[in-house]
């Protein structure tokens, strides 16, 4: 095992060099796999073709558009019609809510929907942070597919933020954090500082006028905001196939200097993109390029709703008195008509930069309206039925140029929405190819190809630490294997990462499962594919664990992504590890690479297998953590096996005292053995609960849905 110098990944990370899977041919291809940019010179836009209706047009092949850039006809590489379902959640009969899987797998090739949900704090009030939390966990909740990745991100508080992810939980847990943290509107601020001066006021003396002391931060903020919206375009534009929605909730910037620019369209005949002196004005400037690059499409979505724009009149206070101060300082107006005039031009101005943001990348402003599902709905109908147009530009320049990209239809009758063109990208040094294996930990989304399953368990660990345990099957069936002295072999290269909610790697591991195969276990290899097991230890906190692998043969290359929740077991009044799982028939996949210590608790090695046949017989391991030191008590835990419709086919109980369970003392294990003998086919669910006799200790409980054959 080595370990190898730390990528820097999270949402500022944008590159990738995984080979892009690209559809060809005149037949649309339906829900066409999320893949990856493989060459800058490669263009993508997506188009919203509607009949007279308004619904969308799904029988349009590649010989129904014509394409153009810069007015010369395109060959298309791409055309697929993208008509994405809400997948509902389904959870077991006795349950209202679905249980989050413990197990991940990049064998179905993501056909969902791709939502950046961006909050931001930096120009949302402190006093509208509920609506905010409330209106973006309204769409997670009610227009969010299970089949749908969305990520988190704070403006002005990064490490609150939440990773690509489809765990609605953790998502809304991301949201929960949020807080607004915007300045006092600058008017308010030239306010306070008249009626400062006013009272200060000295005869001979002119204090000068009255000034909005934040300005230099209100600057920061906002190229900060607009900054981290260029970033995670580029982010984002190394998933191809999809159309990508930016959701900012913002109530916008109201900076002089940040005018609407002008509409795309009209920027053709600047060799390049033209540059403003102000750094406010570039970055956004630079936002537009990377969204239109990237094919992003941001939906500004104001909490204010219908607004005069006076809704912060009140908590200015008292004004100068006009007359009294003109008269010391001529020619000044600092009356409460022309401050309330301030204050709504104020507002104006930062709603045109949401208007701004969306008109420039083909998305939709929601500003001065009540009705968020409306614009919930909008959303989701933009980005569920769509066609992608790809080909590759035949200019080879990387010069920063905008190109003008139209896209017509021959039938009559139909509506085509998509965005103007793009700015092509400017030439960076780079440091040489990028290793597979390393580009896809760099991706924002799991890789599909190398088919893999994999489970993550947190066990209490040595000192403050707390232990992983990682188990991945690979499919063998993408695993190409060659004779070898009597052996069939194969090397698959593997890589984890686990990496904090700032982005920084804190664990980053790269191994190699040799693969010698008897003939016999060759024939079975496909069906049972292979194992490999690791360990590592990190401290308590959020992480997305990231594994990716390549195998040498065949050059098949996938990736999966686990949320990581790693408590601290040792301040944990009762806690509970997760579920290490094994069964019976766990020894029938080959397991080369077993580094595990905790699993040898488990008499075979752990599986992320979660269909067992009626025959087998499960096993698993869970420590129970109590750090009450109150009083000498017991602690009661029981574990069962429940079926769909909420009968309890199996269940076992035992009690201990607590002062075997102590974290420093490493918890107390117990392991279980679950026969599957005779039960019916269909969905279950294993669980297990913790009960502390103490009064005012909550109870914990982890659960695992698995199927019987």
């Amino acid at each position: 095992m080595r370990r190898l110098s730390a990528i820097t990944v999270g949402f500022v990370a944008c590159l990738a060099l995984a080979p892009a899977a690209q559809q060809t041919g005149q037949t649309p291809v339906r829900q066409p796999g999320l893949t990856f940019r493989s060459s800058v010179n490669y263009v993508e836009v997506d188009a919203i073709v509607t009949d007279a209706s308004g619904e969308p047009a799904r029988d349009l092949t590649c010989n129904d558009f014509v394409v153009t850039e810069d007015g010369k006809p395109q060959n298309l590489s791409v055309c697929s019609f993208v008509d994405i379902p809400i997948d509902r959640p389904d959870p077991p009969l006795f349950k209202t809510q679905p249980i989050e899987p413990d197990v991940v797998t990049n064998e179905r090739a993501f056909d969902g929907r791709v939502f950046m949900i961006v909050l931001d704090g930096f120009h949302i009030a402190a006093s509208r942070g509920l609506v905010v939390r409330r209106e973006a966990t309204k769409f997670i909740d009610r227009y969010l597919g299970e089949n749908d990745i969305a990520a988190v991100v704070h403006v002005g508080n990064p490490s609150a933020g939440q990773e690509f992810t489809t765990n609605k939980r953790l998502l809304k847990a991301a949201i929960d954090r949020f807080t607004g943290q915007s300045l006092p509107s600058a008017t308010a601020n030239i306010n306070a500082d008249a009626l400062a001066k006013a009272n200060q006021q000295i005869v001979g003396f002119d204090p000068g006028p009255a000034a909005d002391m934040d300005a230099p931060v209100r600057d920061y903020m906002a190229r900060e905001s607009v900054g981290s919206m260029r970033r995670l375009s580029e982010y984002m534009g190394e998933l191809s196939g999809r159309r990508k929605a930016l959701l900012l909730f913002s109530e916008g910037i109201g900076i002089e200097l940040l005018k609407p620019a002008k509409n795309i369209s009209e920027l053709v005949g600047f060799e390049t993109m033209p540059v403003d002196t102000s750094a406010l004005i570039q970055a956004q400037q630079a936002l537009f390029a990377a969204a239109t690059r990237s094919n992003v499409s941001i939906y500004s979505i104001d909490p204010r709703g219908l607004t005069t724009g006076m809704e912060d009149f009140t908590a200015i206070g008292t004004t100068p008195a006009a007359p009294d101060l003109a008269a010391e300082v001529p020619g000044r107006d600092y009356s409460q008509p022309r401050i309330m005039s301030d204050l709504a031009s104020e507002s104006k101005l930062a709603q045109e930069s949401l208007r701004t943001f969306s008109e420039q990348t083909g998305g939709l402003a929601m500003v001065n309206k009540n009705d968020m599902d409306e614009a919930f709905r909008r959303i989701v109908k933009d980005n569920s039925s769509y066609y992608v147009l790809g080909y590759r530009s035949a200019d080879p320049r990387h010069d920063g140029r905008f190109h003008r990209v139209s896209v017509k239809v021959k039938r009559p009758g139909l509506q085509v929405r998509t965005r103007h063109g793009y700015y092509a990208p400017v030439d960076k040094a780079t440091a040489g190819t990028i290793d597979p294996v390393v580009g896809m930990l760099r991706n924002p989304a799991a890789v599909s190809g190398l088919g893999m399953r994999a489970s993550a368990s947190v066990v209490k660990g040595l000192l403050a630490k707390s232990t992983v345990h990682l188990t991945i099957e690979f499919n063998g069936k993408d695993v190409a294997l060659k004779p070898a002295a009597g052996y069939f072999t194969n090397d698959i290269d593997i890589q984890y990462m686990a990496v904090d909610m700032k982005g920084v790697p804190q664990v980053n591991i790269r191994d190699q499962a040799n693969l010698r195969l008897r003939p016999d276990t060759k024939e079975r290899f496909p069906e049972v594919g292979v194992r490999v097991v690791f360990e590592f230890d990190v401290a308590p906190g959020r992480y997305q664990l990231r594994v990716a692998a390549k195998e040498q043969l065949g050059g098949k290359i996938g990736s999966v992504f686990i949320d990581l929740d790693v408590p601290d077991f040792a301040t944990a009044r009762l806690a509970l590890s997760d579920l290490m799982i094994t069964a019976k028939s766990a020894p029938g996949t080959p397991t080369p690479n077993n580094q595990s210590t905790l699993g040898r608790v488990l008499a075979t090695p752990t599986t992320v297998a979660r269909t067992f046949a009626a025959t087998d017989t499960l096993s698993a391991a869970v420590s129970i953590y109590d750090n009450d030191a109150r009083a000498p008590h017991h602690v009661d835990y029981r574990a069962a096996l429940t079926s769909d419709v909420g009968a309890q086919v199996f269940t076992r109980a035992e009690a201990k005292e607590a002062s075997a369970m102590v974290a420093a003392k490493g918890g107390y294990s117990w392991v279980l053995d679950v026969p599957l003998t005779g039960l019916a086919p269909g969905r279950y669910v294993l669980s297990v609960d913790a009960r502390s006799r103490l009064s005012g200790v909550d109870p914990v409980r982890k659960e695992v849905e698995i199927r019987i054959k």
